[in-house]
């Protein structure tokens, strides 16, 4: 039995704007919509119509639905705002299957729940190292520049086999790739340079065949005339987007929302056992992907009671879905002890992170190893003071300035 169908809405502008004064807090229109509207039209900057998809259930139902859903991203009818770009061959995130299976399997084997344990012992030899020069600089440090972003990119760097000494020019052509404040002539520019980069790599790992990702491609897949140089390199910039970014942000909007919540901080720090679940909590208090992800309707269908045609577009709303009231209690308050938390930070279906698992093993080492090591860290200003990265579809922040 079908829900009663709801009236045709008029589109409202997308995205929407948060609160300036509650940085943490979501823009108030998605409360509204999971309790009115879950299934609402919208117009994007870009002048895409879509449907927004509000709650919980709805959005991860869609998500796994690869029969009646759509995630390439060069259909008529896929929201460009979230993927300006025309997309090439080895895009992954961008295709569905069969394509998207071939590439993925690539892979695969080097992002596993136990190949992310591995790289533990690393990442924390890595963390404390950047503890050990973070105590070394006059007060405040900014910890954006100082430790969110440096250890996904060292580790991310390791992981395609980017030589040591060419790790500050790759840092800088990301950050300006993801920075809103770049012009588009600066980021057009950046990846440009990082394009040709990786293209150069992996050709001496042609030459030279190295155990790490692009090596493992061109080892396995290019010598077996599976995959072309091209789709190699496109692979590894859409690795830089999976294990970078969204990393970074998720590690500095965590330590601000820890720092803004001094009870749940202290019963981390009381009790180290809970960092797994604590982090779990936090992507979903902190879902980074605030303006959702894309995807287009196969066939005529309802959300929600809501008609929807073949070949419209929909934007799943990752960051409302986890703050759903039906789905956790007291859905706006952080609580590191919650349980049986299924946070939707990483997507879910076969579309789902290639790197959650590396991210999740990130996130647990540089948290409770800085609130370990540096027990009286403090914001040098107030939370709604400090510089956020607000119209870019990855949420995130410019600076956490803080002392000790």
């Amino acid at each position: 039995m079908t829900e009663e169908v709801i009236a045709p809405a008029s589109a409202c502008p997308f995205p929407f704007a948060r609160d300036p004064h509650r940085p943490l807090d979501l823009p108030p229109e998605y409360g509204r919509l999971r309790a009115d509207r879950p299934v609402q039209k919208v117009t994007t900057p870009a002048g895409d119509t879509a449907w927004l998809v509000a709650r919980y259930a709805d959005v991860r139902a869609l998500l796994a639905d690869t029969e009646r859903f759509s995630a390439e991203v060069m259909n008529p009818g896929y929201p460009r705002y979230l993927f300006p770009v025309d997309p090439q061959p080895g895009a992954f995130v961008t295709v569905d299957p069969p394509d998207h299976t071939r590439y993925r399997r690539m892979i695969m084997s080097m992002f596993t729940k136990k190949k992310a344990e591995e790289v533990r012992p690393s990442a924390q030899k890595l963390v404390d190292e950047r503890i050990d020069a973070i105590l070394k600089l006059p007060q405040p440090v900014d910890l954006v520049t100082h430790f969110a972003r440096p250890i996904p990119l060292t580790v991310v760097c390791e992981l395609l086999g980017v030589p040591y000494k060419d790790r500050l020019a790759f840092g800088r052509w990301i950050n300006t790739l993801v920075e809103t404040t770049s012009s588009q002539a600066h980021r057009n520019a950046a990846a440009g340079a990082l394009f040709g980069y990786l293209t150069k790599l992996v050709a001496q790992k042609e030459k030279e065949p190295t155990d790490d990702v692009l090596g493992r491609l061109v080892t396995n897949q290019m010598a077996a005339g599976e995959l072309k140089r091209e789709e190699a390199v496109v692979i590894g910039m859409m690795l830089l987007s999976a294990g970078y970014d969204t990393t970074a942000s998720s590690i500095a909007l965590s330590i601000l929302t820890l720092l803004e919540h001094p009870e749940q901080l202290a019963k981390l720090r009381e009790n180290p056992d809970l960092i797994v679940g604590a982090v779990e909590e936090l992507l979903r208090h902190q879902n980074v992907m605030q303006c959702g992800v894309g995807r287009v309707a196969k066939v005529d269908l309802e959300i929600a009671g809501q008609q929807i045609r073949a070949g419209e577009g929909i934007i799943a709303l990752l960051s409302s879905a986890d703050r759903d009231e039906s789905v956790y209690a007291d859905a706006d308050s952080l609580d590191i002890t919650r349980k049986d938390s299924t946070p939707l930070a990483f997507g879910h279906g076969i579309h789902s992170c290639i790197a959650k698992f590396l991210s999740r093993v990130e996130l647990q080492v540089a948290l409770l190893t800085l609130i370990t090591r540096i027990p009286t860290l403090a914001l040098a200003k107030p939370a709604d003071e400090l510089r956020f990265r607000d119209g870019a579809i990855v949420y995130s922040l410019r600076e956490i300035p803080v002392t000790w």
